[in-house]
């Protein structure tokens, strides 16, 4: 019996030895070059396709659920399409594709943003056509005047804030300072919003009652209980996080996934995010008049500039999907907002949650793919 339980162990050892050195071996290269991008690379005397190409150097930069950057461009004359990249769609965490949608309109979203500053009109067109999800022409409005012939051309100058926030834009996941949210600043990020809530059926809610805040927590809880306890979901978990994206990378990312997978972390991710909730003094919700890919990748479009306002005026923001990803605590949530706890006047259809406040900075970005693994 003894010899039994050795030559199990034994086994197990060598098993989790050979998982993670191949792991370590498979473990794609991740990179940080794409952070390093600057607005004077642009290249003005090139072709529309090269010029174009350097825009997506911007729409790569758009955050993404576990960073899983799920996304593909095809760039053709003054054409660029956006597709989802189903390989890496989170089918458990995930299941109706509403993050990935999200997040292609994040992508989609910066992408018009670098179009504006230098310079180009752009025409959107939504689509449902199998992977392809947005449609978008561009033309360059005419070069700053009267310049010297033998002067390379410049775009037009542009207000640089919102490009220059989408390379500062951080998640930052740690606790939140004590200290309230400016009204002035809220009211910005809400103005940031305001066009998608107009023509678009957006809306977005911010509160720091106290009342929903500990009501979220508690569902919080629940939703991380729920998820940690699927062996699918820790098993899609650390598949993300032993390939590096998520800030370990080589063997400590491996590390990470094993702990993930093998043990029960779930206690303490759960304490962890019961902590963050408590020190957040102004928690976001955004719904949609209806519930469809379209609708959710507006919501990205949307949550993406209010993101890159709250990056320019200084304030923090951590997406909090789990409450989203579990039916039964989704439900719970969409009913205690549309009650009106707090004034907020809810309604429609839920789509994503965040967390928002001042922070001591983060040091570092999560890597990107480069744009060649990215373009069709």
């Amino acid at each position: 019996m003894a010899m039994s339980i050795k030559f199990t162990v034994t086994l197990t050892i060598f098993l989790l030895i050979g998982v993670g050195l191949a792991g370590l071996f498979m473990q794609p290269h991740v990179s940080y070059d794409a952070w390093n991008i600057n607005k004077s690379s642009f290249p003005a005397n090139a072709s529309s396709e090269e010029k174009l190409t350097f825009l997506l150097s911007y729409a790569i930069l758009a955050p993404s659920s576990h960073n899983s950057q799920p996304w593909k461009f095809n760039v053709s004359g003054n054409q660029i399409d956006i597709y989802a990249d189903k390989s890496r769609w989170l089918q458990y965490a995930d299941a109706d594709k509403r993050e990935l949608h999200i997040s292609l309109g994040c992508a989609l979203e910066n992408l018009l943003v670098a179009a504006e500053h230098f310079g180009y009109e752009t025409n959107v067109t939504y689509l449902n056509e199998g992977d392809l999800v947005a449609r978008i022409r561009l033309e360059q409005k005419s070069l700053t005047a009267q310049v010297p012939a033998q002067a390379p051309a410049q775009a037009p100058a542009q207000d640089s804030r919102l490009i220059d926030a989408i390379v500062a834009r951080k998640t930052n996941r740690n606790a939140y300072l004590d200290r309230p949210v400016a009204e002035a600043d809220l009211q910005k990020l809400q103005d940031s919003a305001k066009g998608f809530s107009k023509d678009q059926g957006i809306q977005f809610y911010l509160t720091s009652d106290p009342e929903i805040r500990n009501k979220f927590r508690n569902l919080e809880i629940v939703a991380d209980q729920t998820l940690y306890a699927d062996a699918n979901y820790k098993a899609e978990l650390g598949h993300w996080l032993g390939q590096g994206v998520m800030g370990p990378t080589g063997v400590q990312a491996l590390a990470t996934q094993l702990a993930v997978v093998f043990l029960d972390v779930g206690p303490e991710e759960t304490r962890k995010d019961a902590e963050l909730v408590n020190s957040t003094p102004v928690l976001g919700f955004i719904s949609t008049a209806e519930n469809d890919s379209i609708s959710q990748v507006k919501v990205g479009q949307a949550f993406e500039r209010f993101w890159l306002e709250a990056t320019a005026l200084g304030i923090s923001l951590q997406p909090m999907s789990q409450i989203l990803e579990v039916p039964e605590t989704k439900a719970e949530l969409t009913e205690i907002l549309s009650t009106g706890i707090g004034g907020l006047g809810y309604s429609g259809y839920l789509q994503h949650i965040f967390r928002l406040g001042y922070a001591e900075p983060v040091e570092d970005h999560s890597p990107r793919r480069a744009i060649s693994e990215v373009l069709i």
